[in-house]
């Protein structure tokens, strides 16, 4: 009882980060297309960010229970149980995806406008920098393999993910923290 409770702990953390992700995704879309919002959204965010990671943990855990309660549940040898957890990480990384195309086409606007100076060369360092910054905030990187299935790209995955997955908190620390004069 005890590893499967510690592993239904370990799945809830993985799918809150990516739902954690999302809601860093929606909360800067929704600054840059809702200029004036006097309404934050704050209790949407954590609903997102920690409740939809609980209904769907709590669904896993049940149909674990039911078709194959066996040994830690570390194995799938059913496919249902396991994309009870991998649908949802899956919708959450797309949508993601979709906010990142999205803030990267708003910014491209933004830096063509009259308004901004500079010429052509400097916007794109522009455009090139703010990307490379979301990248990491945003978890772009999960999208190279969220379509690919598990057994055909598992050993590309897991190195792919070790490098980048592990740093990224550290690289946003560094550069949305540490790098950031305001805070």
């Amino acid at each position: 009882v005890g590893c499967k409770a510690i592993l239904v702990f370990f799945q809830y953390g993985v799918m809150a980060n990516f739902y954690w992700l999302l809601v860093e995704g929606l909360y800067l879309h929704v600054l840059l297309v809702l200029i004036f919002s006097p309404n934050r959204h704050f209790t949407v965010y954590l609903l997102i960010g920690w409740g939809i990671p609980t209904i769907f943990i709590i669904t896993w855990t049940v149909t674990r229970i039911i078709l194959e309660d066996t040994g830690c549940w570390d194995t799938n040898e059913h496919g249902g149980p396991w994309w009870v957890i991998r649908i949802p990480i899956l919708i959450s990384i797309i949508v993601n995806f979709i906010l990142f195309i999205s803030i990267i086409r708003i910014l491209l606007q933004k830096l063509r406008s009259p308004d901004v100076g500079g010429n052509d060369q400097s916007q794109y360092k522009r455009l090139a920098k703010s990307t490379l910054l979301l990248i990491p905030l945003f978890g772009v990187h999960y999208t190279v393999f969220a379509l690919f299935p598990d057994r055909s790209s598992n050993n590309y995955k897991i190195i792919f993910e070790l490098c980048l997955g592990s740093f990224q908190g550290l690289i946003v620390a560094v550069l949305y923290c540490f790098l950031n004069s305001e805070v």
